[in-house]
């Protein structure tokens, strides 16, 4: 599968632009970590981009649904595998590679970068810090979908602190804040 092709699936599964640039964002945090550790980055991205794409249309069957129609597709099985270990109290696929252990540590803290990009003046991904994002994670009724403890255990499991997570995600997002709907107004 080519990054347009499942591009395109995410759109057709994904009416939201909220959920989709959620995937973009996590996608672009997976290419940056794969670019890093000299992983190979299309596979590293398809995992990020497709692995909510059937959320929003089949939430019940989340993952499960979306994993059956990319096998179908003949899709690589380790994208469908790590799709399956982001959800592992579903599925029973526990995180153990390093894409798996990645995306898991990318998805919950691409939500919570987003919301603290969202409550700035700005509404600038450009103008948010580290400790900006440390101090919203601490406070509980912040964006209070996000799972604290997957935060926490997500840097653990790729072997990072929690603060050197945070940095090397708000760079990925930075260097691609316009296609994820982040730019803002920066400075204002």
């Amino acid at each position: 599968m080519t990054r347009d092709e499942a591009f395109e699936l995410v759109c057709a599964h994904t009416p939201s632009d909220s959920l989709r640039r959620h995937m973009l964002a996590v996608e672009t945090c997976l290419r940056w970590y794969a670019r890093k550790l000299e992983e190979d980055e299309e596979t590293w991205g398809l995992a990020g981009l497709l692995h909510d794409f059937d959320y929003e249309q089949h939430p019940d069957e989340h993952p499960l649904w979306g994993m059956r129609l990319l096998e179908q597709m003949g899709v690589d099985p380790v994208i469908v595998k790590a799709i399956a270990s982001h959800y592992a109290d579903k599925t029973g696929v526990r995180p153990e590679t390093p894409l798996e252990r990645h995306l898991f540590a990318c998805d919950e803290l691409a939500g919570l970068i987003t919301a603290v990009t969202y409550v700035r003046p700005s509404k600038s991904i450009l103008d948010v810090e580290v400790k900006s994002v440390t101090k919203k994670l601490r406070e509980p009724s912040f964006a209070a979908g996000v799972n604290r403890d997957d935060v926490q255990q997500g840097a653990q499991m790729i072997g990072l602190e929690l603060h050197e997570h945070i940095a090397n995600m708000l760079e990925a997002m930075k260097a691609n804040a316009a296609e994820l709907g982040l730019q803002g107004n920066p400075g204002a």
